[in-house]
């Protein structure tokens, strides 16, 4: 009776730590969700403000400007932050997380180097850049600042509200500066000088935050070139996607006309923002993951990314049935009447919502976490060009539909990948009833049952 006794108490006391757990982590996703609201809301204040102060001219070097920092941001960055977010996660000791913060720092400086003088490049031989270098330079400094930030430092080390913190400040931060130099046509630079301040600022603070938790960095060559190489397979899955993703509209106004361009880019807009929300759980998910795996926790990590899994998926069918029923009636409020062909444009990018949520899932919850990078890149690269022939194929004869199609025929192709490489890895027990499903596929086709299941962990 005292053993009975004793064993009940044990599994009370572990049902209550795994609905505090829970608890915790519900709170845990809705702070970087409502700080991930921030930026809507940053974006619906400057947006506006900066058309009707700069006007087209102004508000257009703004754009380009942007567009510049984000490449240098993606080239400083690279594959570093789910790289060094997985290497934290599983770190035991500070002595290991300064090795490791040192490192990344290194390396990102080095890219840095090399990012300013693509960004001075690209800034001399834009049109629109070289007219106001000034600019540009600002551009490339905000993508090498950017670039070089430490939110996957706090997130590996399961410090999820502090990132989201210091990003408000340089939200709000930054609006004041540009709500109050910016004043006219020709104040565009301020843009980017406020947008730079605040992104200094926050990089000092989060800096000093983690030289006071961890130690200074030690800045070195060696081991670089084995962290870019560990890096370019998630660089190269990532990137494919990003830069066909922001070609889109500009491939589309070289096959097909300013009205179908315009119709294609509202409706992607919109598709963006949907897309975007599944970013912040991943924040909290692929860390946590990570650190339970590196523990022996295999258990706890499939259990984990099955609630991951229940929530992307429930999501993507949600934002798939929101665009389906509410698209005809929310572009044409929002953007005005001239607009409504782009309903049918966001109705078809729907479909692309589920996969897109599937393989968000795969992607990070499973393949990340298990240093299944390899893999990972070649599908990705594969889905890319499957992507690009339809484009091609569609875009000239259906215009904003057919790149639309394409992008879900792109989504769709990089589901059915990942779902053979998860069932050739044995892997197909952490999708939501993939074991039962491939069972009955083994028993329709008269195949042997497959028993094991999470093979590599």
């Amino acid at each position: 009776m005292p053993a009975v006794a004793w064993l009940g108490a044990e599994v009370q006391h572990a049902y209550t730590e795994d609905c505090m757990d829970r608890k915790k982590s519900v709170r845990i996703v809705g702070f970087v969700y409502a700080g991930y609201l921030m930026r809507y809301v940053y974006l619906i204040i400057v947006v506006p403000f900066y058309g009707r102060m700069l006007g087209v001219a102004g508000y257009g070097r703004v754009l380009a400007s942007m567009s510049l920092m984000n490449v240098i941001w993606m080239l400083v960055n690279y594959g570093f932050s789910p790289v060094g977010m997985r290497d934290v996660s599983k770190a035991q000791s500070v002595e290991e997380c300064n090795d490791i913060f040192s490192l990344h720092v290194s390396a990102r400086i080095v890219h840095g180097l090399v990012g300013g003088c693509i960004g001075l490049i690209a800034t001399m031989c834009s049109p629109v850049l070289s007219q106001r270098p000034l600019i540009g330079v600002l551009a490339t400094l905000l993508g090498i600042v950017s670039g070089m930030n430490l939110g996957w430092m706090f997130q590996g080390r399961h410090q999820f509200r502090t990132p989201i913190v210091i990003e408000v400040f340089g939200f709000l931060l930054s609006l004041v500066l540009v709500l109050t130099l910016v004043k006219g046509p020709d104040d565009a630079v301020w843009v980017l000088a406020s947008l730079l301040v605040a992104g200094v600022a926050s990089s000092v603070i989060s800096y000093g935050l983690t030289i006071y938790q961890l130690g200074w960095p030690r800045l070195r060559l060696a081991g670089i070139v084995p962290l870019v190489r560990n890096s370019t397979m998630l660089f190269l899955y990532s990137s494919g996607s990003v830069v066909f993703t922001a070609s889109s509209t500009y491939l589309l106004t070289l096959l097909s006309t300013p009205e179908q361009v315009g119709y294609f880019g509202a409706a992607e807009r919109f598709a963006t923002i949907a897309l975007a929300l599944m970013g912040p759980a991943a924040q909290v998910f692929i860390p946590t993951i990570t650190r339970q795996l590196a523990q022996g926790d295999v258990q706890g990590a499939h259990q984990t990314t099955r609630h991951g899994a229940a929530l992307l998926m429930a999501y993507g069918l949600l934002i798939f049935c929101g665009a389906m029923a509410l698209s005809p009636f929310v572009l044409p409020l929002i953007l005005g009447a001239a607009f409504e062909p782009s309903a049918h444009v966001l109705q078809i990018f729907a479909w692309m919502f589920p996969f897109a949520a599937f393989n968000e899932f795969v992607a990070g919850y499973v393949f990340v976490p298990r240093k299944k990078d390899r893999q990972l890149a070649v599908v990705g690269i594969a889905s890319g060009l499957i992507n690009l022939v339809a484009a091609l194929i569609l875009a000239p004869r259906y215009g904003a539909t057919g790149i639309a199609l394409a992008r879900v025929i792109g989504e769709a192709m990089l589901s059915v990948m990942l779902m053979g490489v998860v069932i050739r890895l044995e892997l197909i027990s952490l999708v939501p009833g993939g074991t039962r499903a491939l069972g009955m596929v083994r028993v329709a086709c008269g195949l042997r049952p497959e028993t094991r299941s999470a093979k590599g962990e």
